[in-house]
């Protein structure tokens, strides 16, 4: 859907670029927009190299372990079924990685986690309430520091690029809760 928007966008562009005689202009606002992007892509995956490599290191020397034991009673209140120390860590992991915005890279943890939730659920064509929670809660969580925000308004030259942070916070606090009352709504609605 989304290819015919765009096809759509670009052939109204050209359309009215040539009625206006400005084709050169739409040709070189194409030129400079394309360098743009390749350069802002570049600057993201190195952002994303960064977190992915934090996140090993601090799976590689305990840290995540560490922190899994502090958030091991909040886990266990919402997978109150899951007994896999390793699914419950790599829960934690996804949600951590979440939390300080590691953005894309966010997504390799959610995946294994799935995988391994898939995996005890034997591979059902039918999600279970622990795949269901983690995929509405992980989706919920904005991160707390939104360092892709961040390097977009410094690269803006914003005044305060940090300004972000607190609404994020109360944003993933509000969501996180919104998504677990219902995540536990449906849940005892359907046994």
């Amino acid at each position: 859907m989304m290819n015919y928007v765009w096809s759509f966008i670009f052939i109204i562009s050209v359309f009215f670029s040539f009625l206006s005689g400005n084709i050169s202009k739409l040709e070189t606002a194409l030129l400079e927009s394309s360098a743009s992007a390749v350069d802002f892509t570049i600057g993201l995956c190195g952002i994303m190299a960064m977190w992915s490599g934090l996140m090993e290191i601090a799976e590689q020397t305990g840290l995540i372990n560490k922190l899994s034991s502090v958030l091991l009673p909040f886990t266990k209140i919402l997978f109150p079924n899951q007994r896999n120390p390793e699914i419950l860590s790599s829960i934690i992991m996804s949600f951590m990685s979440n939390i300080f915005g590691a953005g894309n890279s966010s997504t390799i943890f959610a995946l294994k986690t799935m995988e391994k939730l898939d995996a005890q659920n034997n591979n059902s064509t039918i999600a279970s309430n622990d795949m269901c929670t983690f995929a509405v809660v992980n989706m919920a969580i904005a991160p707390i520091m939104p360092i892709i925000t961040i390097k977009l308004r410094t690269e803006a030259n914003s005044l305060d690029s940090y300004s972000t942070v607190i609404p994020s916070i109360i944003t993933t606090l509000v969501c996180v809760l919104v998504a677990i009352i219902v995540c536990k709504y449906y849940e005892r609605k359907s046994s």
